[in-house]
């Protein structure tokens, strides 16, 4: 199992991860302000890109980048897959084309996404505090409901040191609606074992980097959200994401939902 840390280099974020016999320094750059789904990492190419560089005169620095981001493009193209819609992708590949007209859309998505967090799109919707709020190093909210039904089920999991916790809430709402109907509430602690696995489980997921909306809608079944905060020292990350029926997430739910609650503890 690996350990990640953050390290601050000019404004940016690097993740490495490491365990007693290994180090793997994922490459993953990203500012702190800006959410891992609007900018989702760029990729290890960048790194290498500026260590090699350094040292080399600049025509022949120059050369040897743009050498390296086409076969990068070369190897997205030639493999079929890669999504080609992620902003990494596209912010990359409308500054090497110099394609300003892009550039500008990409701007003002990430000055969207940095004016609104993650989880202030449900902040008239879900009747409890915003995750930032919790005073938690890290904490995730699944918000369950069956397709078109104004019944919803929050269950929230929190770390503070070595306290773990779940919060759940079965409230009704409808869209619109300035009020709740609270059905249960209650909040009771977890083992650090419990946590783990809920946190390895919905790491195995890849929930930071899954897209908030993969737009794959039905007329029936269920639909899931979940929201996540992170925090250590000055790094804070945020994310969410909103699937109907199956998902990635769908294994870390069931644990959560059959394994963490009794029976009589919750809805279904």
């Amino acid at each position: 199992m690996y350990n990640t840390s953050y390290l601050k280099i000019n404004g940016f974020f690097l993740e490495i991860s490491y365990n007693s016999t290994n180090l793997r320094v994922v490459g993953n750059l990203f500012r702190q302000h800006i959410s891992s789904q609007a900018m989702r990492k760029i990729r290890l190419f960048s790194l290498a890109v500026f260590i090699l560089g350094c040292g080399q005169s600049s025509s022949t620095k120059q050369g040897f980048r743009d050498t390296v981001v086409e076969r990068y493009f070369a190897l997205i193209d030639s493999s079929g897959m890669y999504d080609t819609s992620d902003i990494s992708y596209k912010t990359l590949k409308a500054y090497v084309q110099n394609d300003t007209t892009l550039l500008r859309k990409t701007d003002s998505f990430i000055r969207e996404k940095h004016n609104r967090q993650n989880w202030e799109l449900w902040k008239d919707d879900i009747p409890l505090p915003q995750l930032d709020s919790l005073n938690a190093e890290e904490a995730y909210r699944f918000i369950f409901s069956l397709q078109g039904a104004p019944a919803y089920e929050a269950i929230t999991i929190s770390k503070r040191d070595s306290a773990f916790k779940l919060h759940y809430l079965t409230y009704r709402h409808q869209p619109g609606s300035p009020t709740f109907d609270r059905v249960r509430e209650f909040e009771k602690n977890i083992s650090k074992e419990q946590w783990e696995t809920l946190s390895n489980k919905i790491h195995e997921a890849d929930f930071w980097n899954l897209k908030n909306d993969n737009g794959y809608r039905g007329w029936d079944g269920s639909d899931l959200t979940v929201i996540g905060y992170y925090k250590s020292g000055d790094f804070k990350r945020s994310n969410y994401v909103h699937r109907w029926a199956n998902t990635n997430l769908t294994n870390a739910f069931y644990f959560l939902y059959q394994g963490l609650l009794n029976k009589n503890e919750r809805q279904f």
